[in-house]
């Protein structure tokens, strides 16, 4: 991470390449670009995630929890509630505490997405 000062005002600038992939249980990696203390916001979390090719990320819910994701490829495929979310690039769901998902890749390229995660805590996943 880059902070940069412009007029007196400091602002950070992340250079996402740098970052490493975290292999996950539950069929996913993440990379996470921002975390709390970043962000200067308790249980703030900005991360890239990524389903290979016929992955599955395991059904699962978070108690405190929200999740925004902005989807920035469609070959991959996102349930909520049991209900299939036809994905467009740039198109963006939350996901509300308590609400129970999954996403999968059928396609064979990784599935790519970012998530914005608010009230984080890593205790706070409960998988199906």
């Amino acid at each position: 991470m880059y902070f940069i000062t412009i007029n007196s005002i400091t602002m950070k600038f992340v250079k996402t390449t740098s970052k490493k992939w975290e292999a996950k249980p539950g069929g996913y990696s993440k990379k996470i670009f921002l975390n709390e203390r970043d962000l200067n916001y308790p249980g703030g979390l900005v991360q890239e995630l990524k389903i290979k090719p016929g992955d599955i990320c395991a059904n699962h819910y978070h108690k405190k929890q929200t999740e925004i994701f902005y989807f920035t490829s469609t070959n991959g495929w996102f349930e909520v509630e049991g209900k299939k979310i036809d994905i467009e690039k740039g198109d963006v769901l939350v996901v509300e505490p308590n609400d129970m998902h999954r996403a999968g890749n059928e396609s064979d390229k990784d599935f790519v997405y970012v998530a914005f995660k608010f009230n984080y805590s890593s205790e706070d996943s409960y998988y199906e």
